[in-house]
């Protein structure tokens, strides 16, 4: 009988698995008054993440998981598709349990939630957009990723790693136009060193792996900027949540019967028909999905912007 430990353990499946349940388990340890919960699985995923990419780096050539090292390096930990999948089925999941109360939320308390949802949206991109100022050396798309990840956004991770494609392939169309600096930014957002630009950048040939591993990096950076963002997001919620009402002497179990009863009143008012609850249904679920994907794909033209679409997770 045969195990190769690195082959089974280097695995998409089983680094997922494992960061689930080490992530279960983790988020039951109460700190004080709190405790992580389901969140702690993105703890203990960052570190195996590390742990895994650490390990498969310093595997030599000729060593019998070399292969399977380099497959893992290759593909950033978890493949594209992979993660894509599953963020999919997470948001399809948040969008079918959060459209149960929806309309009668929005037709109480709509004009509020959405102003707030736009402004704290719109309040975190202009502070974002402020701190790439005092940095020109910033990196577009490492910021985009700081930017969802700090509001833990998983759609808006997918739709930056998204736009992230095509405007990083735009970007090698017009790299002959570019200034100098642009260039040099260019080749060097591309993994090349600045020992290796020549002082007149123009001299430099650019090859198609060149602009492969531009618009590889593009994403890379996404993830990489998103990674850096949510756990602090995370925290912040988490702290706020736990925080918050001992500061502002908030009794939780008073406000949640208190809104609770508002909600029933609100659908007396509103009329709202009740709806049975039915069991999970996988045929619902995958239409759902499959729906979505398709809405998300549907390039939709505004004046000033121009084509833009929701994206895959967008659209779910």
């Amino acid at each position: 009988m045969q195990f190769e430990f690195a082959d089974v353990f280097l695995s998409p499946f089983m680094l997922m698995f494992l960061a689930i349940v080490t992530g279960l388990l983790f988020g039951r340890i109460k700190f004080g008054r709190f405790r992580f919960g389901i969140s702690g699985a993105l703890f203990t995923g960052l570190f195996i993440g590390w742990a895994a990419f650490k390990y498969s780096s310093n595997i030599p050539q000729g060593h019998k998981s070399f292969l399977a090292s380099q497959k893992l390096i290759n593909s950033g930990v978890i493949p594209g598709n992979f993660f894509d999948m599953f963020l999919i089925l997470f948001v399809c999941a948040v969008g079918l349990l959060a459209a149960k109360d929806m309309g009668i939320v929005l037709k109480k308390y709509g004009s509020k939630f959405v102003f707030l949802g736009l402004l704290i949206t719109l309040v975190s991109a202009m502070t974002t957009y402020g701190a790439t100022l005092f940095s020109e050396d910033s990196n577009p798309y490492e910021v985009s990723g700081v930017y969802t990840g700090a509001l833990t956004s998983s759609p808006g991770l997918a739709a930056a790693i998204e736009t992230a494609r095509s405007h990083a392939a735009e970007r090698v169309s017009i790299y002959n136009s570019m200034t100098s600096n642009e260039k040099v930014k260019f080749l060097k957002m591309a993994g090349i060193k600045e020992t290796d630009i020549p002082k007149d950048v123009n001299e430099l040939q650019l090859t198609s792996e060149i602009c492969e591993q531009y618009i590889k990096n593009a994403e890379a950076s996404i993830g990489a900027g998103h990674a850096i963002g949510y756990p602090f997001g995370v925290l912040i919620v988490i702290l706020a949540v736990n925080f918050f009402p001992s500061i502002f002497k908030i009794d939780v179990e008073k406000e949640r019967i208190a809104y609770r009863k508002e909600l029933e009143e609100a659908k007396k008012l509103i009329k709202v028909k009740e709806l049975k609850e039915t069991k999970f249904d996988m045929l619902g679920f995958t239409i759902a999905c499959t729906a979505g994907y398709i809405i998300g794909n549907i390039n939709i033209y505004l004046p000033i912007i121009g084509y833009f679409s929701l994206g895959s997770t967008g659209g779910v």
